[in-house]
């Protein structure tokens, strides 16, 4: 990421990150099949753990409680395990090479809060309802994510907050169209 971040995403080689890291050409494609997953991999992690949070939830709250609480906490959680987490957002988000790999990424992202959703109201999967609820909230964390590296001091540890007001409101409309019983079925 420091080369990234550095020298530019498409300016840095394969063979510049393996001298980086002190090892072959050939290691590093050992652990990613391209330098693109290199930056992907960690979005990868964050989205797949999305995912358990959600699914493993035992609160009893409403479904939209739940998901933002864990949109919100799975965030926290991967900026503490990578001090360099929105620094790689910024890579990914602004690099034309890493966009063209972001719609399959961001629509697993949205799949996760969609499996959740579906799971815990008896919909299909690939229902309306809950592909809209995971389209939604995803957007609006990619939105507040944007803006927040635009207006904000990354290191000001003000981005759960700003997560977390975003999605309040939009959480508490999607609950109440969950609620109306069998009519999205």
């Amino acid at each position: 990421m420091g080369l990234f971040l550095a020298d530019g995403y498409e300016a840095t080689t394969i063979q510049d990150i393996a001298e980086a890291c002190g090892v072959s050409r050939s290691s590093v494609f050992r652990y990613w099949g391209s330098k693109a997953e290199i930056v992907w991999a960690v979005f990868d992690v964050h989205t797949k753990r999305l995912g358990t949070l959600l699914a493993a939830d035992d609160s009893g709250d409403e479904t939209m409680t739940i998901v933002r609480h864990w949109v919100v906490e799975n965030m926290r959680m991967s900026t503490v395990d990578s001090s360099l987490y929105m620094e790689r957002f910024a890579v990914l988000d602004s690099t034309p090479e890493l966009r063209s790999e972001e719609s399959a990424h961001w629509i697993s992202w949205a799949g996760a809060v969609a499996a959740f959703v579906a799971a815990r109201h008896g919909f299909a999967e690939s229902a309306v309802v809950p592909q809209s609820i995971g389209g939604a909230v995803q957007a609006a964390f990619l939105t507040v994510l944007r803006q927040w590296l635009e207006v904000r001091d990354p290191a000001s540890g003000s981005l759960m907050p700003a997560i977390d007001s975003a999605l309040r409101p939009l959480c508490s409309l999607l609950q109440h169209w969950l609620d109306e019983p069998d009519r999205y079925r």
